[in-house]
């Protein structure tokens, strides 16, 4: 079994040196590792450049004018790896998708590998995140993480690939689509360093409608959005943050009626998120 990686970047020069020593360093390399540079205006290419030469596998591409109608950074990730899985020019098992700022220790392709090996209905898993040190509480171990996410070719595209949209959720939707179709998907505890840190990159009201507005597009069902809304409610800034998401959703579901993603995902979160509102309220699944 082997596996292909697909790194979009924009401006990482101060992380993606590390990725690459952590990603030449593996037990079993790449196939393939195209590393999309998306218009970066510091030093990432020149840091790319250095490893080319001794490392064929590497393919450096950048982009510029790419898609300028996707402005939100998750539905252009996701028409990034589609475009770079157009390009491979290996067969491939697997698709891993990391973050230019992530580092690994020298196993962790290897013992991902192993277990796609010894469970053929695995389609898609990711890595736990450490950040500083500090393993991230994981309350479900059937989703995964975006930074650092490996999927079963044949699931990639069974699915359609990575959903493009003009908002976000093409890794955890990626998740929700690989149950539909039958496959189990998971986080396993090998540990992945996230060198950047997380965080709201934008303004906490403009995060908030960017978060409505996408589950109003999936669509959320909506007493399981309502319920989440309220919670939001008593969180900083607080009510107005809980109010702009309930407006962006309304604008997205109702009103502008924007649904770039499948029904049958939409029909699988929907499925989950009930079963969720179930077990919360004490209902035992049926």
């Amino acid at each position: 079994m082997n596996y292909s990686i697909i790194t979009p970047t924009r401006d990482e020069g101060k992380y993606i040196e590390e990725t690459i020593r952590s990603v030449i360093s593996q037990t079993i390399l790449p196939t393939e590792w195209f590393i999309l540079d998306d218009d970066s205006k510091d030093n990432t290419g020149f840091i790319v450049n250095k490893y080319l030469s001794n490392y064929p596998f590497i393919r450096y591409i950048k982009l510029n004018d790419f898609r300028n109608d996707l402005t939100n950074t998750g539905g252009r990730v996701a028409a990034i790896i589609n475009y770079a899985e157009s390009l491979f020019s290996k067969t491939t098992d697997l698709l891993a998708k990391i973050d230019a700022d992530t580092s690994f220790e020298p196993d962790f392709f290897g013992r991902t590998l192993n277990e796609f090996m010894k469970d053929p209905t695995l389609g898609i898993a990711s890595g736990h995140l450490v950040e500083n040190g500090v393993p991230e509480k994981v309350k479900d171990w059937t989703s995964g993480r975006g930074a650092c996410l490996i999927i079963r070719h044949t699931c990639f595209i069974q699915i359609g690939k990575f959903f493009e949209s003009k908002t976000r959720g093409e890794d955890v939707l990626a998740f929700v689509a690989v149950r539909a179709i039958g496959y189990k998907t998971r986080t396993f505890d090998f540990h992945f360093n996230h060198l950047k840190p997380e965080g709201i990159r934008k303004s906490r009201l403009k995060n908030h409608y960017v978060t409505g507005f996408y589950k109003g597009s999936i669509p959320y069902w909506l007493p399981f959005f309502l319920a989440n809304m309220l919670r939001d409610l008593f969180k900083r800034p607080y009510f107005i943050g809980a109010f702009v998401q309930f407006y962006s959703y309304c604008l997205s579901r109702f009103f502008l009626r924007y649904k770039p993603f499948p029904d049958f995902v939409s029909f699988q979160l929907c499925k989950e998120q009930k079963m969720k509102m179930r077990k919360r309220i004490g209902f035992k699944n049926t």
